[in-house]
């Protein structure tokens, strides 16, 4: 019970990461073909090698050990967690169909156990979006046949900006199938400059999602596709504290700098959805008061050195929310862009 006597909301995690043991079975048993292996670093740790590029970061056991996450979501009074896979896992520099097999892998993998564990899981699938029509099969697959309920994506394919129309294939069916997408940095072929004091976490990733959040803002991709949601992780980067900058650059950009989009950008504010993970209760705070408490969702990006320890004594050390919004922020927001029961 909380101090008000009312009974704790259930809470739903919708910003966490799994690489299951059957993911690695297959890349072991059948990845070479596909070029995507494991392999051992001078340290000792296993990272994954796609396409000539290893994973910056080693294949932590907590992505893969489920008892170690089960307590933890114990601990920290989750109930639900919504899986999605591990982004430098995208592979987008991969040929088509290697990138494919990966997204499939991926994807049955966390099926198995969403469906194993649906009192405790749900799943988001992952997708190769260098080929934005095996991108869109892919996760009509996923949705239809895999039941995930969720899409997580790359906040850029290399170095083309989300918007890029070549991507709506991808867009159509997110829209049709009525699926939020998850937007989310991968750690793959950053500079040493940027991997120095964990530039690249600590600064690059909210860079990449406020780049990526921008150019589906400017580049009219929810005037073609209005019914879209999307979540910003890291509590949306820099968007919120910064939307009136942007949307003043659709206006006073130089003209051939400027995007397809129609209207003004909080038009648009019904399409975008942010996490908790800030780590700064002023933030989150502020956040709140902007989007609105029906457009925040619990997140921890889960097991990450960089999560959220506790994700809900965040929110509880957060001065003057209510009791709907707190309801709403551990689980009828996610709750709502899942599908799953209140």
């Amino acid at each position: 019970m909380s101090d008000a006597g009312t009974t704790r909301p259930r809470c739903l995690d919708l910003h966490a990461h799994h690489v299951g043991q059957r993911v690695i079975d297959r890349i072991d048993q059948e990845g070479a073909r596909h070029g995507v292996r494991a392999v051992k670093s001078e340290d000792g740790a296993t990272r994954i090698e796609l396409g000539g590029r290893v994973t910056g970061m080693p294949l932590l056991p907590t992505l893969v050990d489920e008892s170690a996450r089960l307590q933890w979501m114990d601990e920290a009074g989750i109930d639900v967690q919504l899986l999605s896979g591990w982004m430098d896992l995208a592979g987008y520099h991969l040929a088509p169909e290697a990138g494919q097999w990966l997204a499939r892998v991926q994807n049955e993998a966390l099926a198995a156990l969403a469906a194993a564990r649906p009192d405790r899981y749900a799943a988001a699938a992952m997708v190769p979006l260098q080929a934005p029509q095996l991108a869109a099969d892919e996760l009509r697959y996923a949705v239809r046949e895999l039941k995930h309920r969720a899409v997580q994506i790359g906040a850029r394919v290399e170095e083309e900006g989300l918007d890029h129309p070549s991507f709506d294939a991808f867009w159509r069916a997110a829209e049709e199938l009525d699926v939020p997408v998850i937007v989310h940095p991968a750690d793959l072929a950053v500079p040493p400059r940027l991997r120095r004091l964990f530039l690249h976490i600590l600064v690059g990733n909210p860079s990449e999602t406020t780049f990526a959040a921008a150019a589906l803002l400017l580049g009219g991709v929810f005037d073609r596709f209005p019914r879209l949601r999307v979540l910003l992780v890291h509590g949306g980067g820099c968007v919120p504290f910064q939307f009136g900058r942007i949307d003043r650059g659709r206006v006073a950009a130089p003209p051939a700098a400027r995007g397809a989009v129609k209207m003004s950008l909080d038009h648009y504010s019904q399409n975008l959805y942010y996490d908790t993970v800030l780590h700064d209760e002023r933030a989150l705070t502020y956040l709140i008061e902007c989007a609105g408490a029906a457009h925040v969702a619990l997140g921890s990006d889960y097991p990450f050195p960089l999560r959220d320890p506790h994700p809900i004594k965040t929110l509880d050390n957060i001065n003057n929310l209510d009791e709907k919004s707190r309801r709403a922020i551990c689980w009828s927001t996610g709750a709502g862009l899942l599908g799953l029961e209140s």
